[in-house]
């Protein structure tokens, strides 16, 4: 049977692997910040929350 091919996934420490883990994260958190800013604009936007009035 022949050698299977190697697979980026199970390079050693510092591989393209590891890297990739942080990326996606602070990805997700700066997508998630956006899209909390962009909820905050719009409702305040539309009325339904108001700065200074109680």
């Amino acid at each position: 049977m022949p050698d299977l091919p190697s697979h980026p996934e199970t390079e050693g420490p510092g591989g393209p692997a590891i890297a990739a883990r942080p990326r996606r994260r602070r990805a997700l958190a700066i997508a998630a910040a956006v899209g909390v800013v962009l909820l905050v604009v719009v409702l305040h936007l539309t009325g339904v929350i108001s700065m200074g009035e109680h």
